[in-house]
């Protein structure tokens, strides 16, 4: 008779056990849904056609010094040690115009801030209305072994619709 009873609460403790793991199972895969539908809404964060054509339509002067950002600028030497050697990619955020002609300042800072040399050229290439575009490596100005930091600035670019 006891025997009995103890078989009864084995099998309802091993039932206990067996929807405890399944409702486990269950909150982990919408746990793992859930991260994913998160992880890919995250990535589709581009502005929509409509949003870019007001944009468009409310911006009627060029403006490169906001419009083309730098995303990466990295700065070495050319083999002889003498030149600097510029890795740089931009993004034209401008829903409108097409900039070409890019100009740019290479600024040397020294250790207390200040700028110690500059240098000014012209990248001639063109970027389109939120186009993203990696510049192979160029030469640009001299380098200055007393500087401690440098800035890749954008100071000018010709516009077009």
């Amino acid at each position: 008779m006891f025997e009995n009873l103890e078989e009864e609460e084995r099998e309802q403790r091993e039932e206990r056990k067996k929807l405890l793991r399944m409702t486990a199972y269950i909150v982990s895969a919408l746990v793992v849904v859930g991260v994913i539908v998160y992880i890919a809404s995250r990535g589709h964060s581009k502005t929509s056609a409509p949003v870019q054509a007001v944009a468009a339509a409310r911006q009627t002067a060029p403006d490169p010094v906001n419009d083309l950002k730098i995303i990466k600028a990295t700065m070495g030497k050319d083999p002889t040690g003498i030149r600097v050697m510029w890795s740089v990619q931009l993004r034209n955020k401008s829903a409108v115009f097409t900039y070409s002609d890019i100009q740019y300042e290479a600024r040397f800072i020294g250790p207390d801030g200040s700028t110690i040399a500059a240098s000014r050229d012209t990248i001639n290439t063109s970027l389109e209305p939120g186009e993203e575009k990696k510049f192979p490596p160029f030469l640009g100005g001299i380098y200055n072994a007393n500087a401690s930091t440098y800035q890749f600035v954008i100071i000018g670019a010709t516009a077009t619709r």
